[in-house]
């Protein structure tokens, strides 16, 4: 059987050379799609404009020499895991350390062998792609594929903080499948298992914006974020939620109402008043995160209270 042909690599050159960078292009254009740039300065501008798989560097160039770059990703979080290769004219093995120290994944010097270059980048990005599966492991619930509780506790953290930089509103679902003890004592755990999978799809149907997110909270309970989404928005996409569940018509004979439904509490942090902002802003990411939590977890406990199967905005 033939193995599949991996996914095209982005690679981006960054030398001042442009004989170079022309002649690193040929060897390596088999490998996927080759930027460039001419300086550090334009190499960091369409690094945050587009993340690559893989960087060649040039370790002396005017201005922003490479390891100076490489200082700089290091420093930036969306930048720091990117792969770089430094390639210097230098041979030194202080150059080389100083390379290593600073972030560099590999090492090669000038002039570059057509060879070493191709086999070096060839071993790169197959680490790179091993690496970015193990992290995507580690952010997935193994069951349902959503995210989980680790990765979801990261992202509250980033779109919140960008919610206060854009004066955005901010929503989040917690949904808890109702009845589920029930349902697990008298299907099995295989096929509450099977259930759990259900409602995950469910979740990806109502809150299908490339930046929702979805996660697997805990046993039978789920997280849904909703950036840029006020109160109304939010209950909009609890419907939707209840209309697949609906639709989906999974059989739960141990519920009152037949079959698989949840109940959903929606929380809102909405736009406010500068002087408000500032004072909430002064307040520790983690704690602010804690009190929309809550407020979600109040609202859901009415939802409950109020005969499942519905959804409940909490107080502001």
């Amino acid at each position: 059987m033939n193995e599949s042909r991996p996914t095209p690599a982005t690679l981006l050159l960054v030398d001042d050379d442009p004989s170079i960078i022309q002649a690193a292009s040929r060897l390596l254009s088999d490998f996927g799609r080759c930027r460039f740039a001419r300086s550090a300065a334009d190499a960091l501008r369409l690094l945050r404009q587009e993340p690559v798989d893989l960087v060649l560097l040039d370790a002396e160039m005017p201005e922003m020499g490479g390891l100076e770059m490489l200082s700089l990703m290091q420093k930036a979080s969306e930048l720091a895991e990117i792969p770089v290769v430094l390639l210097t004219s230098h041979r030194d093995e202080a150059t080389e350390e100083a390379a290593f120290a600073a972030g560099a994944v590999d090492y090669l010097s000038k002039p570059i062998r057509p060879g070493v270059l191709r086999a070096r980048v060839n071993t790169q990005l197959r680490l790179s792609r091993a690496l970015a599966e193990v992290r995507r492991l580690s952010r997935t619930d193994p069951l349902t594929g959503l995210s989980n509780r680790r990765a979801m506790q990261e992202w509250l953290e980033r779109e919140l903080l960008r919610a206060d930089r854009q004066n955005a509103p901010l929503s989040v679902l917690m949904v808890d499948v109702d009845h589920f003890k029930a349902f697990n004592d008298l299907y099995g755990h295989a096929g509450g298992d099977h259930a759990l999978i259900k409602m995950a799809d469910c979740l990806r149907q109502a809150a299908s914006r490339a930046n929702d997110d979805c996660a697997r909270w805990g046993g039978e309970e789920f997280l849904v974020l909703l950036p840029d989404t006020d109160g109304p928005g939010a209950m909009a996409v609890a419907q939707h939620l209840h209309r697949a569940l609906a639709e989906l018509a999974h059989p739960h004979e141990a519920s009152p109402l037949g079959q698989l439904t949840a109940s959903v509490g929606i929380a809102t942090l909405e736009p406010l008043s500068e002087e408000r902002a500032a004072a909430l802003r002064a307040a520790p990411v983690q704690d602010r995160i804690e009190e929309l939590l809550g407020r979600a977890d109040a609202a859901l406990y009415r939802a409950k209270a109020a005969g499942r199967s519905r959804s409940e905005i909490a107080e502001s």
